[in-house]
């Protein structure tokens, strides 16, 4: 990135398996990725909630008294619609399963447990019940194994966020690109991609050094968090720059997210930014919403770049979004907003 340079210059943005959507498959009863593979978000939040609050003991019986009651607890707990049983699975025996065959099992799972432990006159455990489901009575072709949630927990966490920010890293925001782009191809559920660079980076980095740089980085991504919801994908793409996936969102909706993303960081006061021109640490950025006529992930990428660096040569510190005709191609796109002081 070369954006202490009067102009800002573009470079390749896509890696060579963005546009590589084989692998992801969507689940018919529930419109969403089947993911069979890749960490993911839910993973690692869900595994925590699950160990911290022992959902999966109350819901097996291991914390109640009577093992007669395994099957109505989980009747009692309050369940995330479309994943609530594929995670409890998942935590058990590190085994991903569509929701509805994860549903099945649990149930015949709990039973059992009921019946070994009414059988050796003792509660098993849950896990030690689910490992021997998946062993002996469904003997499907997979080997299940019992991890520690927790700890995988972590070991995901580290492998998906940039270590300085703590922002989602570039390897994540793609497979996340990809699947927010068979979703939206699919069942035309809208998404949008905002690219940004903090302007004049590399002179800020070269007046306060590199750790007053890191610091502005990650107060960078705390405005980034605070701005955007939870639904919303912050990853830090590199260097200076960061990418925000917007789900659901339009051009309307996503422009409006860009803008507040703008103002929060012009208005945030970064250490020594009176040094830079303008007086401010300020940032660029371009923005892209999802269309049938965008063949590939990296076409969409390219146009978010393209809005980008016409936010740079156009003065920095505003929004552009890109906005084409079918006729024609993304080098040629129409500047929809000029936002910024």
């Amino acid at each position: 990135m070369l954006s202490g340079r009067h102009n800002y210059e573009r470079e390749s943005r896509a890696s060579d398996d963005i546009d590589n959507l084989d692998a992801i498959k969507i689940e018919k009863t529930t419109g969403q990725v089947e993911d069979v593979s890749a960490v993911n978000i839910g993973d690692i939040d869900t595994l925590k909630e699950l160990t911290d609050k022992k959902v999966i003991e109350l819901a097996s019986g291991d914390l109640v008294s009577h093992i007669e009651d395994d099957v109505n607890t989980i009747k009692e707990l309050g369940t995330k619609e479309g994943a609530y049983f594929r995670d409890i699975i998942f935590a058990l025996v590190h085994i991903r399963l569509p929701e509805e065959e994860a549903k099945r099992d649990w149930h015949e799972v709990l039973q059992h447990k009921y019946a070994i432990s009414e059988a050796l006159g003792r509660n098993v455990g849950i896990h030690v019940a689910t490992l021997d489901y998946y062993t002996n009575i469904k003997r499907k072709n997979f080997t299940p194994k019992i991890i520690d949630a927790h700890e995988y927990a972590d070991t995901a966490s580290k492998a998906i966020r940039d270590e300085l920010t703590r922002a989602y890293n570039r390897g994540f925001f793609e497979e996340e690109f990809k699947k927010f782009f068979v979703i939206a191809r699919t069942s035309e559920r809208p998404f949008s991609l905002v690219m940004l660079d903090l302007d004049h980076f590399k002179m800020y980095n070269d007046i306060n050094g590199h750790i007053r740089g890191d610091i502005a980085l990650m107060e960078t991504v705390r405005i980034l968090h605070a701005v955007c919801s939870t639904e919303d994908v912050v990853a830090r793409y590199g260097g200076e720059e960061f990418v925000v996936l917007l789900p659901g969102q339009g051009y309307a909706q996503a422009q409006d997210k860009a803008e507040h993303i703008r103002q929060a960081i012009y208005d945030y006061r970064f250490v020594n930014e009176q040094d830079l021109p303008g007086g401010r640490l300020s940032v660029s950025l371009g923005l892209t919403t999802y269309r049938p006529d965008i063949a590939r992930p990296s076409e969409m990428l390219e146009e978010a770049d393209v809005a980008l660096y016409r936010a740079k040569n156009g003065g920095r510190n505003r929004v552009k979004v890109f906005l084409r005709t079918e006729s024609e191609s993304p080098e040629s796109g129409q500047d929809a907003a000029n936002t910024g002081n």
